[in-house]
């Protein structure tokens, strides 16, 4: 290594850039993701809450009445409708806010 003249700060200006911009580049990714997992979790939930009520609609357990429903300090609201294609069905439908901030709904029939 005798007489190395070289540009080391260059260089290392170089190889900072590309880390720097590979860094940049997989950030908006990550966050993506860690939305999506988290919105995952909320439209499970939702799921859940609507299976239970229709599960209880159709044992006769409750009544066809709309409601909002408060779980793990998230807000679900309920909403029941007739379901005009198919006479004696009834709608059932949980409406909720997702991660990103927009409102997503649910809906599946149940008999009367």
């Amino acid at each position: 290594m005798r007489n190395c003249k070289g540009y080391v700060y260059l260089e290392l200006m170089a190889a900072f850039s590309v880390c720097i911009f590979l860094i940049l580049s997989i950030l908006p990714i990550i966050d993506e993701l860690i939305t999506h997992r988290k919105d995952i979790v909320i439209r499970t939930e939702a799921h859940h809450l609507l299976y239970e009520r229709l599960t209880s609609f159709m044992d006769g357990e409750i009544q066809a009445i709309g409601q909002e429903i408060i779980n793990k300090k998230r807000s679900y609201e309920l909403i029941w409708k007739d379901h005009g294609d198919f006479p004696g069905m009834i709608e059932g439908c949980v409406r909720y806010e997702n991660e990103s901030g927009k409102f997503e709904t649910i809906c599946d029939a149940a008999k009367r």
